[in-house]
This record gives C-alpha cells, sequence and structure tokens, in this order.
C-alpha cells in the first residue's frame, strides 16, 4: 500500500493538468489496477482458500480471457493460479502448522494423467504440432486446476462456497445477458460480457444470439444449463429465505440467458437436467403446477423464435418416407454438422489407435470434406478452421480408441465418485450436502448432454465440474467416519 501511494504522488506530482489527460487516466487505473492485483496476489498466497474462490469466479465468468482478449492484460487466471499453488506447497514445509500438511492426489488423478499421456503420445505423429501443444497445454492446466481445488475444498463449508461461487458466477452473466436483451441494447458487449452475433435462428428469419463472455452462443448456453441444478437445488434446499431468493434469481437468470441463446442442444439439456432433478427430488404433481404457475411470467420473455428455433429438431426425427425425405428442407446447420462429424468418423476409422493428433481435427478435414458426398462448399465458412460439434467424435478422430477410453475413464470415475460422496453424506445424515452432490452429477450430466452437439473449446469448464467432483468425495467420507466414531 505504501508502495501504491508513493507511485501515485510521483505520477501525480509530474505536473498541474497531467490528470486531465486521456493517455494519463489510462496509466492511472493501470496503476492502482496493478497495486490492487499485487495485494491480491500476496493475500491469496497467504490465504490460498480465498484464491479458490477467485478462481473459481475468474474460470467460470471467463473473465481472464476477457481482459487478455479485450484489454491486452495478462493471464489473470494463470497468475491467480500459481499464486494459489505456491500457497498449498507452502502449507508443505516442514515447518509449516496447521491445515493442509499432506498432498491430496485423488484417484481421479489416474485417468486424468492417462488421458494426458495418451494426447501426448497422439501429438507426436501431429501434422500441427502447435495445435496439438496447445491441447496438451490444455489439460495439464486442467490438472493443476484439479490439485489446486481437491487440495483446498476439505471441508462442507468450503464445498459449498465453491458451488455458490459457480451459482453466483452464473448470476453475473445471466444478469448481463438478460439485461442486454429486454433492453434491446446489441450495440454494446457490457466489457466483453456481452458478445452477440446476428445469426439465422429459422428459415430467413436472423436475431442477435448472445454469447456473454465467451465466443460462440452455443458453449455459452452449454455452460449455462450446467448451472441451472446448481441453483435450483440452492433454491429447494435454502435455509432461509434470503438465500432462496438468491438462488432463485441466479436460476431465473441462468435459464432465461440460455434460452436467448437459442441454442437447440441446450434446450435439450436443460430439459433433461430439470425432469432428472424433478425425478430425484420427487416432486409431487401438485408443487409441480405451482412451480409452472410461479414460473408462467417468465415463459412471457421467451422470443417466439427461440420456440421455432427447438422446433425444427423434429427435422432429426426419421419418418415414413425415408431418411432422406425433405433434405432440401433441411435447417443448413444439421446438414453442415453432420459432414463434419462425418469427416471425424472417417479420421477415426482411418487411424483407430491414437487418432490424428490433439486439435488437429481441422488440419485433416479438407482431405475428407473433398470426398463424395462431403458438399463442404455450399457453406460459407468453406476453408475456415473446421470442428466436428461432437466431443466424443473430437476425442475419437484425434486421439483414437485409446483416447476414447482414456476419456471415459475420466467420465465414469467422476460419476463413480459423485456417486459415493452422495451415499457418504446420507449415511452421516448430511441430506443438505448429498442433494448438492446430486445437483453436482446433474450438472456434469448437462455439459455431456450439450457435448454431443459441441467440441471440447472450452473443456475446461468439465474439467474444474470434476474437480469438484473428486474434492466431494473426499469430504463425504470423511464425514462418513467422523459420523461413525460420533
Amino acid at each position: 500500500m505504501v508502495l501504491g501511494a508513493v507511485g501515485a504522488g510521483y505520477y501525480v506530482g509530474l505536473g498541474p493538468g497531467w490528470l486531465g489527460a486521456p493517455a494519463a487516466q489510462w496509466q492511472m487505473i493501470l496503476l492502482f489496477g496493478g497495486v490492487i492485483a499485487a495485494l491480491g496476489l500476496w493475500a491469496v498466497f497467504k490465504r490460498p482458500e480465498a484464491g479458490l474462490l477467485m478462481l473459481v469466479v475468474l474460470l467460470y465468468t471467463n473473465a481472464s480471457e476477457v481482459g487478455v482478449r479485450r484489454y491486452d492484460l495478462p493471464s489473470l487466471l494463470q497468475l491467480l493460479s500459481l499464486a494459489t499453488a505456491a500457497g498449498v506447497a507452502i502449507r508443505l514445509l516442514p515447518r509449516h502448522e496447521g491445515p493442509g500438511k499432506r498432498l491430496v492426489l485423488d484417484p481421479l488423478l489416474v485417468p486424468m494423467v492417462l488421458y494426458g499421456i495418451v494426447m501426448f503420445v497422439s501429438s507426436l505423429g501431429a501434422v500441427n504440432l502447435d495445435l496439438a501443444d496447445e491441447k496438451v497445454a490444455g489439460l495439464i492446466k486442467g490438472l493443476l486446476v484439479f490439485l489446486v481445488v481437491t487440495n483446498l475444498t476439505t471441508s462442507k463449508a468450503t464445498l459449498q462456497r465453491v458451488v455458490w461461487a459457480l451459482v453466483l458466477s452464473g448470476a453475473i452473466l445471466g444478469t448481463i445477458s438478460v439485461y442486454q436483451v429486454l433492453t434491446g441494447a446489441y450495440d454494446q458487449d457490457f466489457g466483453g460480457f456481452g458478445r452477440t452475433k446476428v445469426a439465422q435462428i429459422v428459415g430467413e428469419s436472423r436475431e442477435p444470439r448472445i454469447a456473454g463472455s465467451l465466443s460462440d452462443a452455443n458453449f455459452y448456453a452449454q455452460i449455462l444449463v450446467a448451472l441451472v441444478p446448481l441453483a435450483l437445488y440452492r433454491l429447494w434446499d435454502g435455509r432461509s429465505l434470503g438465500v432462496k431468493l438468491l438462488a432463485g434469481y441466479a436460476l431465473a437468470v441462468c435459464t432465461l440467458a440460455a434460452i436467448f441463446t437459442y441454442s437447440r442442444g441446450g434446450a435439450i439439456a436443460l430439459a433433461l437436467v430439470l425432469l432428472l432433478a424433478l425425478l430425484h427430488k420427487r416432486v409431487s404433481v401438485r408443487y409441480f403446477l405451482v412451480g409452472l404457475l410461479v414460473l408462467a411470467p417468465l415463459a412471457l420473455l421467451v422470443p417466439q423464435g427461440f420456440e421455432s428455433r427447438v422446433g425444427t429438431l423434429l427435422e432429426l426425427a426419421p419418418n415414413s418416407q425415408g431418411d432422406n425425405a425433405g433434405a432440401e428442407s433441411e435447417d443448413s446447420s444439421f446438414r453442415h454438422r453432420k459432414i463434419l462429424m462425418a469427416a471425424a468418423g472417417e479420421m477415426f476409422t482411418d487411424h483407430p489407435l491414437i487418432g490424428v493428433g490433439p486439435g488437429n481435427y481441422s488440419e485433416h478435414f479438407q482431405e475428407y470434406a473433398d470426398q463424395p458426398g462431403m458438399t463442404m462448399r455450399s457453406f460459407d465458412n468453406f476453408g475456415h478452421q473446421q470442428f466436428p460439434h461432437n466431443l466424443y467424435l473430437e476425442v475419437a478422430a484425434e486421439t483414437g480408441i485409446a483416447g476414447l477410453l482414456a476419456f471415459f475413464a475420466v467420465i465414469a470415475s467422476t460419476m463413480i465418485s459423485l456417486y459415493v460422496a452422495y451415499r457418504s453424506f446420507m449415511n452421516a445424515e448430511a441430506a443438505r450436502t448429498a442433494n448438492m452432490v446430486a445437483s453436482l452429477a446433474l450438472s456434469i450430466t448437462a455439459f455431456l448432454a450439450t457435448s454431443l452437439f459441441l467440441h471440447g473449446t472450452y473443456i475446461r469448464y468439465l474439467w474444474l465440474l470434476v474437480a469438484v467432483s473428486a474434492a466431494a468425495r473426499q469430504i463425504g467420507r470423511q464425514a462418513e467416519l467422523d459420523h461413525e466414531l460420533a
């Protein structure tokens, strides 16, 4: 703070009227921002639990990428991750006293590391090494976040704070998006958190699709829908009216923002997780009808174009005239994605063991697009970087059967961890925490469901949820043991 005051005094003393210049004002903002960032990093270094919550918010709101993309700032997420990891490492020193003396290496690390090894081996034969290295580096960052989360989320209170950090991140993003749509402020990007793109909705209809802080509306819907079950269960299990109102608000804005993206995959995942939540909580018909009445006013905000766009999903259903009937009237995005997915399938067939290399789907796409039946030239983005629009086909094409098995081992281990955590909390008579774990399972289910229609550009959100799930299992086992000893 003293250094910051001295620096500010120096700049102010440069001359009268200096602060009136726009460039000088920007330098002052950078100066104070740098001081605050330095103090924040020092606080995180001393108290890593605070860094954990900041890390969750920065990652889920994508604020760090917005700072890099829009303001040319250094990656705050990387700085925060390293500072928090350093704080964890300090606790492992022999002279340190207090909790955190043992490095937590959760069993879920095994399939994740195995997946990383497969990606590395596959990258050795990649055509574009830069893209392969970028994919491998992304997983390494995910492993670092995993270690930080599992080593700092060691109690039910911390687990609850992490879940709330996720919910509030969605509330922040959703509030900006809902305000943007309801006021028609599409010409503003709200500091990089309100990106939009005018795109086809149905037929010749074109409307703005919101993407929040991400690069694409469909991915934005993916991360919002993943938060819906977390907010819903906080609403159900909140102990006070204030908590319920906050959770209900987060649920409303996340749901509305997801709808405003016009994402059909997001709509399917949203319906799926809401149905599973109702079945898990065994909501009676009476309460279900009451809930519909309460939510009825929100239905008035749903744009008509969204209903029409979701209705195009009927084109995917087979009819009595055969699969090719109505091909001329089929939604262009459906035809586009079918070609992209077909190319991924062909790549997997030709390179079944370790694939074409992580991140290298686009490098090989052209040779498959030139094959008969691949009428890719009819699309405007022909020749641009392409993606398979299906996470599982992407993993298969780029890392082969080895990568596919390792990836599904991560998913299966995560769901098993959540099941163990749920049973442990129930045995420890901690039903509310058990329900929180159930909401995490639904959150991952939502992400995996939307991944049927999206590739892994933002897979870091999945790694974060996997890390929280691993931490929940550890806390649940300890809670069950403490309950048995009590």
